[in-house]
């Protein structure tokens, strides 16, 4: 009786550990670990060797999960999304964005991403019919309205940029950034009135954020540069120093209160920022 115990218990054993090695072959397992990995690296705010690791493991599952399932449209996305957000590498986005819409058309977060990739290719044109792509499938995608209405600035099609803005801030007025870059393409119309409502908006909006959480660059950075548009120039000032403090390696910073400086007048001291922010890479 003792032997047939024992021989089931082995058998039960043996069983539990091929479940668990099939389970490690499935893509979904290593997909989830990739998430698992991800957000843990999201998490470790204080030690960045141990956040890099975090990040590596990430890809090495999506990676696995490729290998067993290359037809998994959210796996390609998931390595695209982990490749443009946190390790820079855009060249190895786009190609998995490439291959989770081509996969799945019908992924609009997928469509979404892809342009912003080909948005920091400078690649314009290509990446409007992402974002069109991506709001043909999700319409009410706040983000893919801001992302369209920048390309659109950027092409000097301010016409068509302002509405694709207002629409961004009727799905989610609380963007700051949304009202602010609403504000650069109405000035870009020439309608100057309808741009400072929209900066106001910005300030009061980024004023908001800096208070809920006052060492978020950002929102100082976009303070400022609201202000700076209003032409208070010297409050803006402000703003670009307290990036500055929070931020030294931040080059818009250098760059925006250069500006600031040089339609105060202060032509030497704008220069020197000017170089700055140049030597840190920027404008």
């Amino acid at each position: 009786m003792t032997k047939t115990i024992t021989v089931l218990a082995f058998i039960a054993l043996a069983m539990l550990c091929i479940s668990s090695f099939a389970q490690e072959d499935t893509a979904s397992y290593w997909l989830n670990k990739g998430n698992e990995s991800r957000e843990r690296a999201i998490n470790e705010t204080h030690n960045q060797t141990e956040r890099e690791i975090f990040l590596q493991e990430a890809l090495r599952a999506y990676d696995k999960a490729i290998d067993i399932d290359p037809q998994s449209a959210s796996a390609w996305f998931k390595k695209g999304e982990l490749q443009i957000d946190f390790l820079g590498n855009f060249e190895e986005a786009l190609h998995a964005f490439n291959k989770s819409t081509e996969l799945d058309p019908q992924f609009a977060d997928a469509w979404y991403l892809r342009g912003k990739t080909l948005t920091a290719f400078g690649n314009f044109e290509e990446a409007l019919k992402s974002y069109n792509e991506s709001l043909k499938i999700n319409p009410n995608s706040s983000e893919a309205w801001y992302w369209k209405a920048g390309v659109l600035a950027e092409l000097s099609r301010y016409e068509e940029a302002v509405p694709a803005y207002d629409k961004a801030i009727e799905i989610d007025p609380t963007q700051a950034s949304y009202w602010l870059d609403r504000g650069g393409a109405l000035n870009g119309l020439g309608r100057r009135d309808e741009a400072n409502a929209s900066f106001t908006k910005a300030v009061e909006l980024y004023g908001d954020t800096i208070e809920l959480n006052p060492k978020n660059v950002l929102a100082w950075q976009g303070k400022g540069t609201a202000l700076y548009h209003l032409e208070r120039y010297n409050e803006s000032i402000q703003y670009f120093d307290k990036v500055i403090e929070l931020a030294p390696m931040y080059y818009r910073s250098y760059h925006y209160k250069g500006k600031a400086l040089q339609d105060l007048g202060r032509k030497d001291e704008a220069e020197e920022l000017f170089a700055k922010s140049k030597e840190l890479g920027g404008i």
